[in-house]
């Protein structure tokens, strides 16, 4: 018998609609297997992400820089700023305790800062860049101070506070500092330095010849020290068990469906009696496959989203592309051998197989 294209696509999706408790099973088996691949990848790459973020966000690519008896030199320090490779990067010197009118004997620490180190300190808002001070948030609870407000140290003269930093990160001791911004001129205490992530290495390596000439002796040293207990999300993401998953996961659905054609072997063996080749009844064994596949990855996939959001975080759009490749792949693999399950079960004589009813 000569089949047409169009003819063996009917028959394939008139299969397809003849049992819908198959045709569902296998549905759900290829949602479940994709979805759960898909899933894996966003919660790892997510959880690898924040670590990453926070990771960043805490000073793990901020190095200090400082000399004996706090003699580093200040425009050398600052002028890193705009160096390629470089967040930002400024300096601080303490200028001793002094108490609030408001606040008689509470001793609070003041301090003169470069505008750099007020971005390397406080990466989530922009502070003041005009006189004044600015302000821990715990100085700004005790003395309820917010910006704007005019406050003055003893024996001195008033001044506008010009901004609140949120320093819990970066230098948590500076909540009850109250900083005053100056000119890069003189010397200063430490210089803070925050590197872009590919740049830290050498960037913190290069940072005592930086100030060697204007300055004495210095030293470098990280604000987060790294060790052999420090994780390394690309090497983790690199090494995550999913990600051959895709093999897996094809194989298995290919196995459910091999099940689901032997328990049909007897139509396979009567249309092998009409003179339909196997390779026919791989395009009919593809027109009834593809959409459950296709179906099956698509609600997989979204059912992930959708649980990763309400998890936890919701997936970026390069996690998210990433869970989509790896599912992707198992179902593009899928797509390739499902239509052969009819054809491989269709072994033996053809009388053998009409007896399989």
């Amino acid at each position: 018998m000569s089949w047409r294209v169009a003819s063996l696509i009917e028959e394939g999706l008139a299969n397809l609609r003849a049992n819908a408790f198959r045709s569902l099973l296998l549905l759900g088996i290829c949602a479940a297997g994709f979805g759960g691949l898909a899933f894996l990848e966003l919660r790892q790459g997510m959880d690898l992400t924040d670590f990453a973020r926070d990771f960043r966000e805490g000073g793990a690519y901020v190095a200090i820089a400082t000399v004996p008896g706090g003699g580093l030199s200040g425009p050398r320090c600052e002028s890193l700023n705009g160096q390629p490779g470089v967040v930002a990067a400024g300096a601080w010197r303490g200028t001793g305790q002094s108490t609030f009118p408001t606040a008689p004997g509470v001793l609070f620490q003041a301090a003169e800062v470069t505008l750099g180190i007020l971005r390397v300190w406080d990466t989530r808002q922009a502070l003041g860049t005009g006189p004044g001070l600015v302000i821990g948030p715990a100085m700004a609870t005790e003395l309820g101070l917010r910006p704007g407000l005019i406050a003055a140290f003893a024996d001195a003269e008033p001044v506008r506070v010009s901004g609140v930093g949120d320093f819990a990160q970066r230098n948590p001791q500076a909540a009850r500092w109250a900083l005053s911004p100056v000119a890069p001129a003189e010397t200063f205490d430490e210089c803070w330095v925050e590197f872009e992530p590919g740049a830290y290495e050498a960037g913190r390596d290069s940072l005592a010849a930086h100030f060697a000439e204007g300055s004495a002796d210095p030293a470098v040293r990280p604000y987060r020290r790294s060790d052999e207990f420090t994780r390394d999300p690309a090497a983790e993401w690199e090494a995550r068990p999913q990600r051959r998953g895709w093999v897996a996961v094809s194989a298995v659905a290919f196995g459910f469906a091999l099940v689901a054609a032997w328990f049909r072997r007897s139509e396979a063996g009567l249309y092998l009696s009409m003179g339909t080749r196997r390779s026919q009844m791989a395009i009919m064994g593809a027109a009834e496959g593809w959409p459950l596949v296709a179906a099956g990855w698509s609600l997989g996939f979204s059912y992930a989203i959708a649980a990763q959001a309400v998890w936890g975080s919701e997936p970026t759009r390069e996690v998210a592309l990433h869970a989509a490749a790896t599912s992707g792949s198992a179902a593009l693999l899928l797509l390739a051998v499902f239509p052969w399950a009819s054809a491989a079960v269709a072994r033996g004589s053809i009388a053998t197989l009409l007896k399989d009813r």
